[in-house]
């Protein structure tokens, strides 16, 4: 399904610091929010799937602080804990506690900031588009935006000139039962976008466009291989902007023949849609949004109906491809049956999976400010902020409303017996026919046996300037 919320969590998780001397660098302790049970972690699949019988996509390990470990070795790191674990690492005594964050947690980071204070933590600090709440400088002592390694090097009396690649695994497994299916590695090759999408806080949280040092990810991608991932998540928010850079990326997941997942537009799909198949393309995800061009060119997505239907119409000629679609519902001009015929033209257009959102505002964003002046946002509550609620006074389709619109969208678009029954089996045929023996072996028994043998939690970071690997 969708993975774009996982890019909201990219490079450095969103830090600015100023630089200290190296003899009075603090003790830094980074964290997500904690998870309220042990299975808490943000499924991609789950939440577009209504099926017991699926597959399962979880959040596990946070790309952002992976990264900030990877380039600035000296701070500490905590990754999605329990609470008691989170209370229980606070007591190791830190000079700094940081919080990276999306809007959909600042409840539980908030609670965990009550808590760093109570245990003597002398400075609070807050990154990730989470951060952008205005309620967060009056939680915290410092907010920091955008991608920070070189900032954060800074606090240790260094600095960061190529920002390296860390190793981040998220398990794919089938439910129920968590049985593993096989590891996705993750990968980012550049950070930011050029385009100034109306509801996205990109333009407004990383301003940069700093691309991610090429050895490391030939590296990282080598220590993959090695570890029997199968296939890579390149989780940029435009892969292929940069087309020079592109070329050598993929050159190298051809040459350690890696399957990989990557989203951009479509005219850029349209672009390099051969070389990129030759080289390993099986899974594109495009910023659809809607099937209606006006509703595209006023959150100016910058993108047409035409080149998706094209997109369709070319990769539905090249075996093995599995094309999934971002869609939102909820555009101020739509009514509950405008929104199911826009629904119908989608699904007759061809995807084979779709993660389907309500369209919501986030703070700091042009949306933000112009729903807030002509409709009001009246729901506050931090958990609805995972696109999944109409937060906002929507002239047409209530809060109530929505609450049953969204559901039916998804049964529509993400029937298991197409996702599961006619396109995977495709998907299996079509492997089979092109592999043979070696799809059983790589897909059926060594991508399985590696993914139950991975522990995706354990932190791997390469060394810098000869020092020696460090696992967490």
């Amino acid at each position: 399904m969708e993975i774009r919320k996982m890019n909201h969590a990219t490079s450095s998780g969103g830090w600015r610091v100023k630089p200290r001397a190296p003899s009075t660098a603090p003790r830094v302790l980074l964290c997500t929010a904690y998870r309220r049970f042990r299975s808490d972690y943000l499924d991609y699949v789950g939440q577009n799937v209504y099926s017991k019988v699926r597959v399962s996509l979880k959040r596990t390990a946070s790309p952002g602080l992976r990264f900030l470990k990877q380039n600035v070795p000296e701070i500490e790191i905590l990754e999605y804990p329990m609470w008691r674990d989170y209370v229980k690492k606070l007591g190791e005594g830190w000079d700094v506690v940081g919080f990276s964050f999306f809007e959909s947690e600042i409840g539980e980071v908030i609670k965990m900031a009550e808590e760093a204070r109570r245990q003597g933590i002398k400075e609070l600090w807050a990154g990730c588009y989470g951060a952008l709440n205005p309620v967060i400088p009056k939680t915290v002592d410092r907010v920091f935006y955008g991608a920070a390694e070189d900032e954060m090097a800074q606090v240790f009396g260094k600095r960061v000139k190529d920002i390296e690649h860390p190793v981040v695994m998220w398990p794919m497994t089938f439910m129920p039962g968590n049985i593993p299916h096989f590891q996705t590695g993750l990968l980012y090759t550049q950070h930011g976008c050029p385009y100034k999408c109306t509801f996205c806080q990109t333009p407004v949280f990383d301003t940069g466009r700093e691309t991610v040092n090429l050895d490391s990810i030939e590296r990282v991608l080598r220590y993959y291989a090695k570890n029997g991932v199968s296939d890579v998540l390149i989780l940029d928010e435009l892969f292929g902007f940069k087309p020079q850079a592109a070329d050598k990326i993929t050159n190298m997941l051809a040459r350690y023949k890696l399957r990989w997942w990557s989203q951009t537009r479509a005219a850029i799909f349209l672009r390099h849609l051969d070389e990129w198949y030759e080289r390993g393309l099986r899974f594109p995800l495009i910023g659809v949004e809607t099937m209606s061009q006006q509703a595209m060119d006023d959150i100016n997505k910058k993108q047409k109906i035409e080149d998706i239907r094209e997109f369709i119409r070319r990769t539905g000629s090249k075996p093995g491809m599995y094309r999934m679609a971002y869609y939102m519902i909820g555009y101020e001009h739509e009514t509950v049956e405008s929104t199911l015929k826009d629904v119908m033209r989608l699904k007759k257009i061809g995807f084979d999976a779709h993660q389907v959102n309500v369209l919501t505002p986030f703070p700091k964003t042009p949306m933000w400010d112009e729903i807030e002046s002509r409709y009001g946002i009246f729901d506050h509550t931090y958990r609805h902020y995972d696109a999944k609620y109409m937060v906002w006074n929507h002239p047409h389709i209530s809060a109530a409303r929505m609450h049953y619109l969204l559901p039916t969208v998804i049964s529509i678009l993400n029937r298991p017996l197409d996702i599961y029954g006619r396109q995977f089996t495709r998907l299996i045929r079509d492997r089979f026919r092109a592999r043979g023996l070696d799809f059983i072996w790589r897909d059926l028994i060594k991508s399985p046996i590696a993914a139950a043998l991975t522990n995706d939690r354990k932190q791997v970071f390469f060394p810098k300037l000869g020092e020696k690997e460090t696992r967490g």
